[in-house]
């Protein structure tokens, strides 16, 4: 069976702040290092400096990878989490929700919290609007109880 998706989670606000926070970052760990060199008792400042600029490059990447091929999926019924670099798929059934937790204000990108009638939670992080994704969860959420009521 062979479902059309209705809609997909955007991540392009948090995606945007971070490549444009990008200078700012590296005029940081430039200063760092400056600092690093003029202290004299330093003595492995090449490597401290070696090692934060490998932390400062694995975070934006991690950053970078989770925005690009971490995807929520909306299907009539579901919605399915995909992180494609570990092949690892997560399906949630509308009518398994109890609730959908976000920021009380909208705003460009935030998280937001799904929590399952099995007391289990699904954190969903770098949500584009994030108000606008639970209350399109909250109406497919509603509409299955209609049908189910229905029936």
């Amino acid at each position: 069976m062979n479902e059309t998706a209705i809609a997909r989670i955007g991540r392009e606000k948090h995606l945007e702040m971070l490549i444009g926070r990008l200078p700012l970052i590296t005029v940081i760990y430039g200063v760092q290092c400056y600092v690093l060199f003029q202290m004299e008792n330093l003595q492995h400042a090449k490597d401290m400096i070696t090692l934060i600029g490998i932390f400062l490059v694995v975070l934006v990447s991690a950053l970078f990878v989770h925005d690009k091929y971490h995807q929520v999926i909306f299907y009539k019924d579901h919605l399915v989490v995909f992180f494609g670099p570990l092949n690892h798929l997560k399906k949630i059934n509308y009518h398994d929700i109890q609730s959908v937790e976000a920021p009380k204000k909208e705003c460009d990108f935030s998280s937001i919290l799904i929590k399952m009638n099995d007391n289990t939670e699904h954190s969903i992080h770098f949500v584009d609007y994030p108000l606008q994704v639970k209350a399109f969860i909250e109406e497919l959420r509603s509409e299955k109880s209609e049908v189910k009521l229905a029936a």
